[in-house]
């Protein structure tokens, strides 16, 4: 541990409850201004400031034997003599799809090359926040957890802190912290609370009110104004901050809820006068690559690359507006686009390696990473062998095999392990999610009690077994599974001899999916109607934009003449999101009515162009 032994978690009190804030402040004294360093890790969040100025903020959030901290440079923050660090914690409390809860606390220490300066410990003073509102409730989505509400500051008792138990395994933080970009201002629509960004934008907002009393001010932020006005409210999810304001001039920077948004609307009286509306940006440090393409590929690519660059934060996300969670075909997606789109390759490393930590004790991965108790997605944990190697595909980094080996293994173990007498693995019961992406008989949402056999699933499980049992080899691992009797079990459950297509699964011989033959293709199954069903066939099911790289992916191993045909149809999909205005590529074609109103316009799996584009540079 790179904290002293000294270091100790803290809290202001020994009960802690769902959305509580605390305050700590600790002074420290500088000979010189050289190397001077924080570290430090909170539950669940925290913004750190030195002598009144924000150094920094973002925990990446961790596992309850597995924490993870940041190193701050303060140097520049410092001055000789006395300084002053002041934390604003904030602790969750709940499950959510991005966070474990694992108990509120947080510890640091503050270092200038190899001598402790401070340390938590229960003389550090603190007390529970007077500038937010405590243990509110309001969800914004059930992925991202409770909602956050700022206050006016008023004087607090310092106390010294109560050491709280939690793991001492603190890792380095894996990965970067993101930069922070210049501030950004809404403009104002006439007639309007409602302030444009001018583009899909990720960040943490900073308002201003004058008020001619104590009042609060409702901030609601979104995607898109289909409606007239800021959709906050879809169901059960509620997309706004509060500010409880005091009579005068009242400033909030709000660093605890990152949005993913392009507007922003103020709910107040109309005596409030809105003195600022503005987003702190964040990104995380990338180079990008050149790219060499013209007109709407260009335009398609830069869009994809932006689309990518929104989601990621502290590791991928699926979006960064409803959910901000990690998933495995997503990140898949974006991986694979990263290592085209940009120079480093880090990100990818730390990530995957992060997942595997995320392993339930029945051998698969949870849906979302950290989380638990969720309804694991089989098919997302087949693609992480798959997603481990086209890593080492594209870096030459074997390293990384070593270390997650046997979360694979223990994958495909798993679900080998229920194979059936005619040679396929059924899809496991409730409260397993049988996902595979938002279309007709394929997203899961199966009412039989029926044994079910979905051809993807089937399909996809061998091509993870071909991709694991290479990733073994170069470790020198075994690793054997009879793929050849489950494709032997496909061909002879789900073709169709008489359009050379394949069901979807053996309960549906009437539903044939473009994604489905696109997983039959790419095992080696199928012809040349299996082919131009996916191409011409408009009685299978579209894939999504979320998958459609496994039927490009298809479709040229089939045939590198089939080229055009990729080309062609991602200018299609993807020229019609940007004629209708997209900044950022869409959850799915729908757009922001998707789900009952809840489509997300800035989704990391739809950046794929930015891989085609590259691989088929030789046919744009």
């Amino acid at each position: 541990m790179a904290f002293n032994s000294d270091a100790k978690w803290i809290w202001p009190n020994a009960s802690p409850s769902p959305n509580e804030y605390a305050y700590f402040t600790q002074k420290f004294n500088v000979a010189d201004l050289d190397g001077i360093k924080l570290l430090i890790a909170a539950e669940s969040d925290y913004v750190a400031h030195v002598n009144g100025k924000m150094v920094d903020f973002g925990q990446f959030a961790g596992f309850p034997d597995r924490k993870y901290y940041d190193t701050l440079d303060i140097s520049k923050f410092c001055s000789v003599g006395e300084n002053t660090l002041e934390l604003s914690v904030r602790y969750e409390g709940i499950n959510t799809a991005c966070r474990i809860n694992s108990g509120a606390g947080v510890i640091f220490a503050i270092k200038q090359n190899d001598t402790i300066l401070a340390h938590s410990c229960n003389k550090t003073l603190g007390a529970l926040h007077s500038s937010y509102v405590q243990h509110t409730n309001r969800m914004i989505t059930g992925q991202l957890g409770l909602s956050s509400a700022m206050k006016y500051s008023e004087p607090m008792e310092l106390l010294p802190a109560i050491e709280v138990k939690m793991t001492d395994n603190i890792l380095p933080c894996p990965i970067k912290k993101c930069e922070h970009q210049p501030v950004e201002s809404g403009k104002r629509l006439e007639g309007t609370k409602i302030f444009d960004f001018g583009r899909e934008i990720t960040g943490f907002l900073r308002v201003a009110f004058k008020c001619h009393n104590e009042t609060t001010v409702t901030v609601a932020y979104g995607e898109h104004i289909a409606d007239g006005c800021v959709r906050r409210k879809i169901h059960n999810r509620d997309f706004s901050l509060d500010f409880v304001c005091k009579e005068g001039e009242n400033y909030f920077e709000q660093y605890f809820i990152r949005l993913g948004m392009r507007y922003a609307e103020v709910i107040c009286d109309d005596d409030v006068e809105i003195l600022a509306v503005e987003l702190l940006p964040t990104l995380y440090p990338l180079t990008e690559k050149e790219s060499s393409l013209t007109g709407i590929d260009k335009k398609i690519y830069d869009v994809s690359v932006r689309t990518l660059r929104l989601s990621m934060n502290r590791h991928y996300e699926d979006c960064p507006w409803r959910e901000q969670a990690l998933y495995v075909l997503d990140s898949k997606n974006q991986m694979l686009c990263g290592y085209y789109a940009f120079e480093e390759t880090e990100f990818q490393r730390a990530i995957l390696e992060f997942i595997s930590h995320s392993q339930r004790e029945d051998g698969l991965l949870e849906l979302t990473a950290p989380a638990v108790d969720t309804p694991a997605i089989p098919f997302f944990s087949v693609m992480y062998p798959v997603t481990v190697w086209e890593y080492v595909k594209h870096t030459g980094d074997v390293s990384l095999v070593s270390e997650v080996v046997d979360t694979m293994l223990d994958i495909l173990n798993r679900l080998i392990s229920t194979q059936s007498s005619n040679g396929l693995i059924p899809n496991l019961p409730k409260p397993y999610w049988n996902f595979y992406e938002w279309s007709y008989g394929s997203d899961g949402y199966s009412n039989s009690d029926q044994t079910r056999y979905d051809l993807i699933l089937n399909c996809a499980i061998i091509i993870s077994a071909q991709k694991l049992g290479e990733l073994c080899k170069m470790i020198g691992r075994d690793f054997y599974i009879d793929t050849h009797r489950i494709k032997k079990a496909i061909s002879e459950n789900f073709f169709d001899a008489k359009t050379g297509l394949f069901f979807s699964d053996n309960l549906h011989h009437d539903i044939y999916t473009q994604l489905g033959n696109a997983f039959a293709l790419l095992i080696g199954l199928g012809d040349e109607r299996t082919v131009m069903g996916i191409k011409e066939n408009s009685s299978l099911v579209p894939a999504t934009l979320s998958t459609s790289g496994f039927v490009y992916d298809a479709l040229l191993a089939y045939s590198i003449n089939e080229a055009q045909y990729v080309l062609c149809d991602i200018r299609t999909k993807y020229k019609y999101m940007l004629d209708n205005g997209a900044t950022s590529f869409w959850e799915t074609i729908d757009g922001e009515a998707a789900f009952d109103g809840a489509g997300s316009l800035c989704h990391g799996w739809s950046a794929l162009p930015v891989y085609y584009y590259n691989i088929l540079k030789d046919h744009v």
